[in-house]
């Protein structure tokens, strides 16, 4: 992409600090500091306008790190005004500073900026997420929660039965009772609450479709991987789709002495990596296929953790498949 100028943002939750940073001239940095709201933005696009006499905003690139709801009020402002904004993860531009003492917004932001102009060429613009996927996952989030929250309820209660102590686990269980069955009501409100929203945008309710026709995705599988993938608009490659979710091998050797095995990396999305789990673990039981691929592979002596990995690949793939070819997944007889 070709800037005059890059601009890092650093958001906490009320504010937000900004560096401009010439492209010809990198040394010569601009800072100011803003709150996050509508009087805030016309501030900084007046700072912006007074600080670089020439400016185009088509030519300026908008850098700041993927900080959930902070993000969101500021992301709106510059999609009304077309501007080109990269959301970075936060992870990758920390670890390309290098060895940092002590941490300021300020100096956080003219980092930002810094990483965006020595990265230029590995750009990738934000695009805004259309209302009904936002809808989604406000509603996937909510969801979410809820089930820790059951969770957090019932786990107690079956490590008491678990010890031994049935009693009062049954008795526990009673004074909860109405509160789980509230909990599962809302569950399935929520969940009739998002199938909805996928019937009110097409193109989502038909991908959602074919994702659900490979055995194994489910309701949370499927929806989850439309939220993350922004209906396969983002991710739309099963190599990239399977480091992402934490099912994608690396060896991990150096020279002659060490000479570990190739295992997954622990950077990757958890959430999409437990519903994969679990979605490896149905398929491997209603898939014929897949079955018969899992217990030849354990015949063979390979650790069923790295064959049930091999199968959330195997998934992953059908199901950037059945996308790409916009055709449900056809399953196996005998």
């Amino acid at each position: 992409m070709d800037c005059q100028f890059v601009i890092g943002m650093d958001i906490p939750k009320h504010s937000f600090d900004l560096a401009i940073l010439p492209a010809d001239s990198p040394k010569d940095i601009f800072h100011n500091a803003f709150n996050s709201d509508a009087k805030g933005f016309n501030e900084m696009m007046k700072f912006i306008k007074e600080t670089i006499p020439d400016f185009d905003i088509a030519r300026t690139l908008f850098c700041m790190e993927a900080t959930g709801l902070y993000c969101n009020t500021l992301l709106q402002f510059f999609e009304s005004q077309q501007a080109n904004v990269w959301v970075e993860n936060a992870l990758q531009i920390k670890r390309s500073m290098g060895i940092k003492r002590g941490k300021t917004d300020k100096v956080d932001s003219i980092n930002i900026a810094k990483y965006a102009f020595k990265n230029a060429e590995l750009v990738r613009l934000w695009k805004p997420t259309g209302a009904v996927l936002e809808k989604i996952k406000h509603l996937a989030t909510l969801r979410e929660r809820i089930v820790v929250t059951q969770k957090r309820l019932l786990t107690p209660i079956e490590e008491l039965k678990d010890t031994g102590q049935v009693k009062m686990a049954d008795l526990l269980y009673k004074l909860i009772k109405k509160s789980i069955n509230a909990i599962d009501a809302d569950l399935k409100n929520i969940e009739a609450k998002i199938m909805e929203c996928l019937k009110e945008d097409a193109s989502l309710n038909h991908l959602f479709s074919l994702l659900t026709s490979v055995v194994g995705i489910g309701f949370v599988t499927a929806i989850n991987l439309i939220i993350h993938t922004q209906g396969f608009n983002v991710m739309f490659d099963s190599r990239k789709l399977a480091c992402y979710c934490g099912a994608a091998p690396f060896p991990f050797q150096s020279g002659i002495s060490i000479k570990g095995r190739t295992k997954i990396s622990h950077m990757a999305n958890k959430k999409l990596k437990t519903n994969l789990h679990l979605a490896a673990l149905t398929a491997i039981r209603y898939d014929l296929e897949i079955k018969a691929y899992y217990d030849r592979k354990v015949l063979e002596g390979k650790p069923k953790m790295s064959v049930i990995n091999a199968v959330r690949f195997k998934l992953l793939a059908r199901v950037v498949s059945v996308v790409k070819n916009d055709r449900e997944y056809v399953r196996k007889t005998a």
